[in-house]
């Protein structure tokens, strides 16, 4: 890695304080950062002049350490912004990597985690050594000395990851296990989204700012904030410190640990996002209450829907059942691949006899009415099935549980974070298995997911956006890997094909997907996603392990004797069934709505679990349920797939030995 920031010939360049308006401005505004400090700002910033240390010192004391000005500082004065570097930028998929492998690394951490920030009004010891004062040069020195450290495999989306590339000493696991859980004291995060499809590059950058702002104490009447603010010309990021009030020579610098968006929506949470900090209890009585439809349109535009009349007569309408069939998409992945079914691609709608798009349609209505011969592949509110968190809502019960054995219990914690804490607590008395796989709402390949059973880390987690909590399956039927002999977990994907939700017609094509881990299945590294993920993004292909899905049950057999495959799979279909069932029971847009002229392809996701430790009895449990699924691998595997596809869903051939009726 680099160092973070520019050298003195970068920072020369010509940029101007337009061009930093132009290209920070809405940075400015959304952190709150007062506008008679943008000057000042964009000089230190320009100059990288980190001149902290000349106003605040790091003082130890009984209690711990905390930062002191120096001298009367006026909160109003236009020179009162600081620069705060960050010692450590990190992925928490690679931060045990990164642990193990950059020197100096878990030396730094474990002597800035060492120090117990307390909250602000703690006296001052009288007797203050002079080592413990800090100044921005002497951090300056320290750094340049490993200067020449190179970077390591498995960067981060931030490449000058500021001051991690340290001189390396002796480590064990065990100071990075504590490091690891220590750590979520101390990070912050920022997110930077470049394109619209969000990628690794736009997932959450975690950070720890350097001994002066890590030691910054906490009070819920703060004097500063401190916010991260991406600096484009250098291509990092810093952290900003300014005064909110007035500060007199020895008081003690103190921020709002929890001044989050997730506060500000939800100030009745404030004891519950402490807890990664001071502990606490939560016994407060909650009930679990089933979404409300306002719930369910949340920030998603409505679909259209016809009305019954409107419905009836378009089931009257004839359509094709065989010959050419002409096509309005957005997507070419399936209709190149097709073979014996014939197309004619068209560019408006109103001619189409079907319609494939991969982006989300909501105009059914206005479909209805001006091309009722028309078929889409798409359900009216299939959010309730392909998103996460409505998903977890439409499959709540009246009273708020989860009565489906085939989908683990889960929280949104964007809404239900109070009830999320109360029930892990549960669990930790009783002694339970308390394991959580953490996901945002509407990503998958394992982007942004992590498993943890440390309640401080998915508290913290919530931060870098929505997300909801799932028990993780803590004893899953384990797969041995021919190329490494591992026990690795494995998931499977089964393509759905649905005719009809109300009553369900569906039908699931006979050949399923494996995805499976890299490394031996173990509950004692929640941070390795070689060994808790299935999908991965490897350069290097030779980790994934491709099988054909004949192989796989062949050695699935032979490695739990007990399992038969026909039985496993009857239970597979019911499963799905259920989950296609209980997404549409409801009336949108609280569930999915049955439609006339939909059809729709959806990739589902399967685990399998021993329900006891006998592991005689065996469990299904669906992931995900994926809207317009990739299906590059099924187009390679089986040529007549995209035919398939088609076939099943626009043209009514049924073909029993490609697809099963469930």
């Amino acid at each position: 890695m680099e160092m973070n920031g520019a050298s003195d010939s970068e920072a020369s360049f010509s940029y101007s304080f337009d061009d930093f308006l132009h290209g920070h401005k809405a940075q400015l505004e959304a952190a709150s950062v007062p506008i008679q400090l943008w000057p000042a700002l964009f000089e230190k910033l320009i100059n990288l002049k980190f001149d902290a240390g000349n106003h605040f010192q790091i003082v130890k004391y009984e209690e711990g350490k905390g930062v002191f000005a120096i001298d009367d500082i006026d909160h109003l004065n236009e020179e009162s912004v600081f620069l705060i570097d960050h010692a450590w930028t990190f992925s928490p998929s690679q931060a045990r990597k990164f642990l193990e492998n950059v020197p100096g690394l878990v030396e730094r951490m474990a002597a800035l985690f060492g120090s117990d920030n307390t909250p602000c009004g703690s006296e001052v010891s009288e007797e203050s050594d002079e080592d413990e004062v800090i100044f921005e040069n002497e951090k300056k020195e320290r750094i340049s000395e490993c200067a020449d450290v190179k970077e390591i495999d498995g960067s981060f989306p931030r490449q000058d990851s500021v001051d991690a590339n340290l001189c390396r000493g002796a480590n064990d696991d065990l100071q990075i296990d504590r490091l690891l859980k220590e750590i979520w004291r101390y990070a912050h995060t920022y997110t930077m989204r470049k394109k619209e499809i969000v990628d690794e590059e736009g997932m959450p950058v975690w950070y720890v700012m350097d001994e002066f702002g890590s030691l910054i104490g906490h009070s819920e009447t703060p004097n500063c904030r401190v916010v991260p603010f991406f600096f484009t010309p250098h291509e990092c990021a810093y952290s900003l410190l300014f005064l909110t009030k007035s500060l007199e020579k020895e008081a003690e610098l103190c921020r709002d640990y929890v001044d989050t968006t997730v506060l500000k929506k939800n100030p009745s949470w404030r004891h519950i996002l402490m807890y990664p900090w001071f502990g606490g209890e939560f016994d407060e009585p909650l009930e679990r209450l089933k979404p409300t439809k306002d719930f369910f349109l949340s920030g998603r535009k409505m679909d259209d829907l016809p009305n019954e009349e409107e419905k009836t007569q378009c089931r009257k309408v004839a359509r094709k059942t065989g010959g050419k069939l002409k096509v309005y998409s957005d997507s070419a992945q399936m209709l190149n691949n097709l073979d014996k079914v014939e197309v004619e691609l068209v560019e408006d709608w109103h001619e189409a006899d079907v319609i494939w798009m991969s982006k989300h349609f909501h105009d059914y209505r206005k479909l209805c009415t001006e091309n009722p011969k028309a078929l889409i592949n798409q359900f009216p509110y299939e959010s309730c099935l392909t998103v996460k968190d409505l998903l977890a809502a439409n499959l709540q019960a009246e009273n708020g549980d989860h009565e489906h054995p085939w989908f683990q219990t889960c929280f949104n914690l964007t809404t239900e974070l109070p009830l999320f804490c109360n029930y892990f607590k549960e669990r930790e008395m009783k002694g339970l298995e308390n394991t959580w796989i953490v996901k945002p709402w509407n990503l998958a390949r394992g982007l942004d997911m992590h498993v943890s059973n440390d309640l401080a880390q998915i508290i913290r987690l919530i931060e870098a956006g929505p997300k909801v909590a799932c028990k993780y399956i803590a004893n899953p039927v384990l797969f041995k890997r021919p190329d490494n002999q591992h026990m690795v977990k494995f998931d499977l994907r089964f393509i759905v094909f649905v005719e009809s939700l109300r009553p369900v017609k569906a039908y699931v094509y006979k050949k399923f997907w494996t995805r499976f881990a890299i490394n031996q299945f173990t509950l004692t590294r929640l941070d390795d996603p070689e060994t808790h993920f299935t999908v991965f993004n490897y350069a290097d292909k030779n980790k994934i392990l491709q099988m054909q899905c004949e192989e796989f049950v062949k050695q699935i057999e032979n490695t739990h004797k007990q399992l038969k495959w026909v039985e496993v799979e009857k239970k597979i279909y019911e499963s799905i069934r259920g989950l296609l069932e209980a997404a549409s029971k409801d009336d949108p847009p609280c569930g999915v709505a049955e439609n006339p002229q939909s059809r729709a392809m959806y990739g589902v996701d399967v685990m399998l679990q021993w329900n006891n430790r006998e592991k005689t009895d065996l469990g299904v449990s669906i992931l995900e349920c994926n809207f317009m699924p990739d299906c590059e691998r099924a187009c390679l595997y089986y040529e007549d797939f995209a035919d398939t596809v088609f076939e099943t869903l626009f043209l009514g051939n049924i073909n029993s030995e490609k697809v099963i009726t469930i």
